[in-house]
């Protein structure tokens, strides 16, 4: 009986796990049709877009939190205000910035397999600075075939009828590489708290709250002071209705729907084997962009690129097993 539940939670599980890597797939097809006047017509600024797109989000993720916790220990939010307010500006303001200016000049699936080097660049920055990992030679191999992976896409893409395929492609691995510092950050700041064991232990629903919440703290002055016009609350009014429809799923399925979809799914499994279904966003993100916005599906080089990367993020996160009769665990 309890190996039938068992495997119905895993079930779950998996039907989650993916639909979130669906859901976040479909962010790179989307960012560039909502940003792309060529591609989806007329628009507003990029980081206009991301300020509505936090706005709906925290406005969700505050309610979520009460009822999940109890509390938002705001307190605790306003000790630790300063590492927050990082976190809100690589994860929000300057993810933000690479992803959806990066998409104005690069294709969406040049952008969804480049973003996937996150979790290289998170390896290497934890191995030097949070000195929890060290590099093996399967953590070399697998960052060597995720940098080969990104000079196959950024090389012999068959995208190439876009603006400026380089600048898109440099903005995206800033994005990723702004997210991997993010991800090291907030590590650092987790395990920080674990060495006080009687104190506010943050889970990630909190974390993710409140980094939106400071992230978009910081991203609403920029893009106003950009794009002055926002000021007037009747400028909204103006927005064509696709953008709408556009950040309303950034915002409610990808943000705030999809983030709950995996953290669901990692309460039912564990974190190392949910993180397995995130290499499948880059897969997702190339399928629904030759589908809906018509891109280019080149059948060698985007299934090798994205073996390469697939091949590199399993080698890197992968653990030796240095225990007796210790076998690998399989999904």
């Amino acid at each position: 009986m309890n190996s039938n539940v068992n495997r119905n939670h895993e079930i779950i599980a998996y039907i989650l796990l993916i639909l979130t890597a669906v859901i976040w797939g479909g962010t790179w097809p989307l960012g560039r049709w909502l940003v792309s006047e060529e591609v989806g017509g007329a628009t507003i600024p990029p980081l206009m877009i991301a300020v509505i797109r936090y706005f709906l989000a925290i406005i969700c993720f505050f309610p979520i939190l009460k009822y999940k916790e109890g509390l938002l220990n705001w307190k605790f939010a306003k000790e630790n205000w300063r590492i927050l307010t990082l976190m809100g500006l690589l994860s929000v303001t300057i993810y933000q910035i690479g992803y959806l200016l990066g998409e104005i000049f690069t294709a969406a699936s040049d952008a969804s397999i480049m973003v996937a080097t996150n979790a290289i660049w998170v390896v290497i920055l934890s191995t030097k600075f949070l000195k929890t990992e060290f590099f093996t030679w399967k953590k070399v191999i697998g960052t060597l075939l995720a940098f080969i992976a990104v000079i196959i896409v950024v090389g012999f893409s068959p995208n190439v009828d876009v603006s400026n395929r380089i600048l898109g492609d440099i903005l995206i691995l800033v994005a990723a590489f702004s997210y991997a510092i993010y991800t090291v950050t907030s590590r650092y700041f987790l395990n920080k708290t674990q060495d006080k064991p009687n104190a506010y232990q943050p889970s990630s629903l909190w974390i993710i709250t409140w980094v939106s919440f400071f992230g978009f703290l910081i991203t609403t002055p920029i893009g106003l002071l950009i794009s002055p016009e926002f000021f007037n609350p009747l400028e909204y009014l103006s927005i064509p209705p696709r953008i709408w429809i556009g950040i309303a799923y950034l915002a409610f399925l990808s943000t705030v729907g999809a983030y709950t979809f995996y953290l669901e799914g990692v309460k039912r499994l564990n974190a190392s084997r949910a993180a397995i279904f995130q290499t499948l966003v880059p897969l997702f993100g190339v399928i629904l962009s030759a589908i809906f916005l018509k891109e280019k599906f080149d059948i060698f080089i985007y299934p090798f690129a994205l073996f390469l990367v697939i091949l590199g993020i399993s080698l890197v996160n992968r653990k030796s097993l240095h225990k007796k009769g210790e076998k690998p665990k399989t999904i």
